[in-house]
């Protein structure tokens, strides 16, 4: 069974599944102001190419928060073919339970929500402050009860926040979602640094706290495109996400605030997807847009959810990656991952 914001369901006619986006979220408090005349403007069409190289030049693209134009951007992957997404934000940055219970009840797409905490600069002093243990209660009672008082509950934990080197909250944090992940049998997201081999430390100590490898899923391994580190996670027996998809920022040094270098292709990141099914990894690959950015959206001028499944899945034909395999990386594997137990 798969846990939604509608209730539980199982995996028939599930197809082309997203199992890493943001519908709402605010990322605002973790951008530092650049010295440019636009930052604090909203985002419009004058200002939009400078979010095409630091998606961070503009404050206001941080933000998803209008749901009509979130029920537009659903119904367009619906249209695309797709029907269930997991909503990875947590509590610190916009989740919304009641606005993902709507948005699914007006576009019937199954929408996912996640539970936990994310990164140390996201986290209010006052939820720092609780002990492992009363984070993992909050999780199991999303999981189990219902989110913030009401009965929608989530249906995979995180995504669970790591930095550059994880600080004590997020090592506390990581530990409940561990314990939590292991006593309840739902994926967990870890959100991994993206230029870095941090998340392999990560998965590492999740597995020590009691998680079990194969219903973690490692993050934002697509920036950087690093082998030795993705083949590292994948030999642990843990999912690698390609959730970077249609991000190709060239980020400026003058203008890095919250990316510290720029990102890989969505060329380059297909041609890696092939070389993984060549050497045997093909049912521990996720694909998604992690779309957490106002300019990722059709309304602002992006591709959408919908992208992967308009644009990519042909990217991936034509690099002769087999019909076959793009439903195990698209379908199976994200229903495997999301199915609790």
């Amino acid at each position: 069974m798969i846990t939604t914001v509608r209730g539980d369901i199982t995996s028939e006619g599930l197809k082309n599944v997203l199992p890493h986006e943001h519908l709402f979220s605010d990322l605002r408090p973790l951008v530092a102001p650049i010295d440019d005349e636009d930052f604090y403007k909203p985002l419009s069409l004058s200002n939009f190419g400078k979010v095409t190289r630091n998606p961070y030049a503009i404050l206001d693209n941080a933000l998803i928060g209008d749901a009509d134009v979130v029920t537009k951007e659903v119904n367009a992957y619906k249209k695309s073919g797709g029907n269930l997404i997991a909503d990875v934000t947590t509590l610190d940055f916009g989740r919304d339970p009641k606005l993902l219970l709507e948005v699914s009840e007006r576009t019937d797409v199954h929408i996912v929500a996640g539970c936990g905490f994310y990164v140390d600069g996201s986290v209010s002093e006052q939820n720092k402050a609780l002990s492992k243990d009363e984070i993992k209660d909050i999780i199991i009672t999303d999981l189990t009860k219902g989110i913030n008082g009401t009965d929608i509950r989530a249906g995979v934990i995180g995504e669970i926040g790591t930095g550059m080197q994880m600080s004590d909250f997020e090592k506390k944090s990581l530990k409940a979602a561990s314990e939590a992940q292991a006593e309840t049998g739902y994926g967990m997201h870890i959100h991994a640094c993206l230029w870095n081999r941090e998340g392999l430390n990560a998965l590492k100590f999740a597995v020590e706290c009691g998680a079990d490898a194969q219903k973690i899923c490692v993050d934002h391994a697509d920036v950087l495109l690093d082998e030795d580190y993705i083949l590292g996670v994948l030999d642990m027996g843990a999912y690698i996400e390609f959730d970077d998809f249609g991000k190709e920022f060239y980020v400026d040094r003058k203008n890095r605030n919250l990316l510290l270098g720029s990102f890989a292709t969505d060329k380059e990141r297909c041609q890696f997807i092939k070389k993984l099914i060549e050497r045997g990894y093909k049912k521990q690959i996720l694909v998604t847009n992690d779309i957490c950015l106002k300019s990722m959206t059709h309304t602002y001028g992006g591709w959408g959810y919908d992208h992967v499944v308009t644009n990519i899945i042909p990217m991936m034909e034509d690099f002769g990656i087999s019909a076959n395999d793009i439903d195990t990386i698209m379908t199976q594997n994200p229903i495997r991952f999301l199915e609790r137990g």
